[in-house]
């Protein structure tokens, strides 16, 4: 399911939290404003809600989300959505917040990339990685032509991979992910890394190399790819080179290069606040160094942060939760239980009808 429809439900009406960024933690923060009786808006720069998951790998399985033993990327973003959507948040897409400037009174005013400008008591960026784009192989400097059609940086449709001779370059998740992912539609499979070790996760990797073993796919490793042939404008081989010099040509009609992404996180560098490895650094209450400004996911950094979906829907809730002291100064703030959340708005709606 692609979320993309457009929501205008307040205009420039002020709410109690914008959230910057639409993917998983973003959708779960709105979901925790939801739960706490605040009001959010979220603008998100895609077209659609779900960040790289929605844009890079919606048909990517994840099996490391609690209460799933399995689900695929777009269904996670689809769930997260149906378990947020009840709370009616403002969903801006297609913009890109540009700025922002804390106002004398303590609220927050964001301008985005078309002019337009929003305001809330509170900020959360949720930016996960920023803009990225994908790695490429310097040595393969005469393929952009290929690309979308017999050269692929992410799998968006295993439709395009059906019955063709796979190439895939790369040793972390993704590599291995695709690796087994398409035994049962590619026509043949071929993994190349460049290193002697895979850098994904131990389960798989094992995976891969019985596979390998069973003749289910061609791995080389210690390997790097050179050169492609093409014919009319379609790729048809692959050239390998061994780390000891041995040249082979694997005949190939996809070439999958998953060798991961670079990420921008544009005007947030600009904003002066306190940033390292390129994230924004937060406190134990995922406050950044501007009161009232916190920040969650990928894009937020402290001590021992693990950069996996599951933390960030955790900063999330650490975030929002946080930002009532803020955006409620003198409230005492009372935990909220879902059971009894739920069990309270059945009760309203009973009494509504």
């Amino acid at each position: 399911m692609t979320i993309n429809k457009l929501y205008f439900d307040g205009g420039e009406e002020i709410r109690d939290l914008t959230i910057v960024g639409g993917g998983p933690t973003g959708i779960f923060a709105a979901f925790q404003c939801g739960m706490n009786n605040i009001s959010c808006r979220i603008i998100e720069s895609m077209p659609q809600l779900g960040g790289q998951l929605a844009a890079l790998y919606p048909e990517k399985h994840i099996y490391d989300v609690a209460g799933f033993q399995e689900v695929p990327a777009a269904g996670l973003v689809e769930s997260l959505w149906k378990q947020t959507e009840r709370y009616n948040p403002e969903v801006i897409l297609g913009e890109t917040v540009t700025l922002y400037r804390k106002l004398a009174d303590g609220t927050f005013e964001v301008t985005v990339s078309s002019g337009r400008v929003f305001l809330s008591r509170a900020l959360l960026i949720a930016a996960g990685l920023g803009a990225f784009s994908p790695r490429k192989l310097p040595q393969l400097t005469d393929i952009d032509h290929l690309e979308g059609t017999s050269v692929f940086y992410a799998v968006k449709n295993v439709v395009d991979f059906a019955g063709k001779r796979v190439v895939i370059v790369g040793g972390g998740d993704s590599a291995l992910d695709w690796t087994i992912g398409l035994l049962n539609t590619a026509a043949k499979v071929t993994l190349v890394h460049r290193m002697h070790d895979f850098q994904g996760h131990g389960k798989t990797a094992r995976e891969v190399l019985e596979a390998k073993e069973n003749g289910s796919v061609d791995v080389f490793l210690h390997t790097e790819v050179t050169a492609v042939d093409t014919e009319g404008g379609v790729l048809t081989a692959v050239h390998l080179r061994t780390k000891s010099g041995k040249m082979l040509r694997v005949e190939a009609d996809r070439l999958l290069l998953l060798i991961g992404f670079k990420s921008n996180i544009g005007p947030l560098a600009e904003w002066d606040l306190e940033l390292t490895d390129n994230a924004l650094v937060v406190d134990s209450h995922m406050k950044t160094s501007v009161d009232g400004l916190y920040a969650a996911g990928d894009i937020a950094y402290y001590p021992g942060k693990l950069k996996i979906i599951q933390t960030g829907l955790s900063d999330a809730a650490m975030a929002v939760r946080n930002s009532l002291t803020y955006i409620k100064p003198g409230e005492k703030i009372r935990h909220t239980f879902s059971s009894l959340k739920k069990a309270k708005e059945k009760k309203n709606a009973s009494e509504n009808s």
